[in-house]
């Protein structure tokens, strides 16, 4: 079977272009993918890409990827499942290319570490280093990927680099693959936008690991979350939006599962492209969100437009 998903979206200062390839061969699918999500970027240079496998662990994705988007900075790792506009896959290859223009920048970083707070403190400076002319706390979004444990040791040392304003999501992956380098070991992967984007999280709260959730509780959840992501934008335009969805919420959903995801459409419409993935554990921090470990969380971010520069 296959599967395949083309979105586009620009601004002055930001382009994004998603694909997703179904193919069964995964190299297959991550040239499919990442043609797609070219394609979308309407002429921008790539800088930055996510690379999201699902179903296979095995295979670097990046070689293929960068032989169509370039020498692009990457982030993201392997995961049991992935949601597109075309719906819930088990299988297939996730690539989100951005293009930045005026005064924004990119980052990217995959790191080996003896542990989860030395790899947020490697990162950040490693990110914080291709940036010798911004602020000392960059704003913006942050994209991260650990690989076991939780997320709060990586969050809480990035966060003494990186400061408030860049607004993060962490997800533990549930496969043991970084994307973004060939070295063996990396156990975080992280990407960053860094301009006056707005940007927006909405927190849906977990539940106790004994608990049986109500499955109908946990779609309104989400859907609460994907609103109050939105909201934050200011009613600028949006640019894209990003599930995190933990595995054990996932898992409690059942067959509500594909519900959750439809409601999350919904609520964004055509406005931009929306895509997710699953996680072991979820966690950020940013504009009233607070960094916890909870089980069965889950995160929406949205981006949009950088405000309007009167002249």
């Amino acid at each position: 079977m296959q599967a395949t998903m083309a979105t586009n979206t620009q601004s002055p200062a930001l382009k994004v272009g998603v694909g997703f390839g179904g193919q069964t061969d995964p190299r297959r699918a991550s040239i499919e993918a990442a043609e797609i999500a070219r394609a979308g970027l309407n002429g921008g240079t790539p800088q930055l890409a996510l690379i999201i496998t699902a179903g296979d662990a095995a295979t670097d994705p990046v070689p293929m990827v960068r032989s169509v988007l370039g020498p692009v900075g990457i982030a993201g790792g392997v995961t049991t499942g992935v949601f597109t506009e075309a719906g819930i896959a088990s299988r297939g290859v996730l690539v989100v290319a951005f293009a930045t223009e005026g005064d924004a920048a990119s980052g990217a970083a995959c790191v080996g570490a003896r542990d989860l707070a030395d790899a947020g403190r490697s990162a950040a400076r490693l990110v914080m280093a291709g940036w010798p002319f911004r602020l000392r706390y960059p704003r913006g979004l942050g994209l991260t990927f650990t690989s076991t444990g939780s997320p709060l040791p990586f969050l809480e040392s990035w966060r003494q680099f990186m400061g408030p304003k860049m607004r993060t999501v962490c997800g533990v992956m549930p496969g043991p693959m970084m994307c973004g380098t060939a070295t063996h070991g990396a156990v975080a992967s992280v990407a960053c936008l860094e301009a006056s984007y707005a940007t927006g999280l909405g927190y849906a709260d977990g539940f106790a690991p004994e608990a049986r959730p109500d499955a109908n509780a946990l779609v309104h959840g989400t859907a609460e979350a994907t609103t109050t992501a939105l909201k934050r934008l200011d009613e600028r335009l949006v640019r894209l939006v990003v599930m995190f969805e933990s595995a054990a919420r996932y898992e409690a959903l059942g067959a509500l599962a594909r519900d959750e995801w439809a409601g999350v459409l919904s609520e964004v419409g055509d406005r931009a492209p929306c895509v997710g993935w699953l996680c072991d554990r979820v966690a950020g921090y940013g504009r009233g969100l607070q960094p916890v470990d909870h089980h069965g969380a889950l995160i929406v971010a949205a981006m949009g437009d950088a405000p309007a520069v009167s002249g």
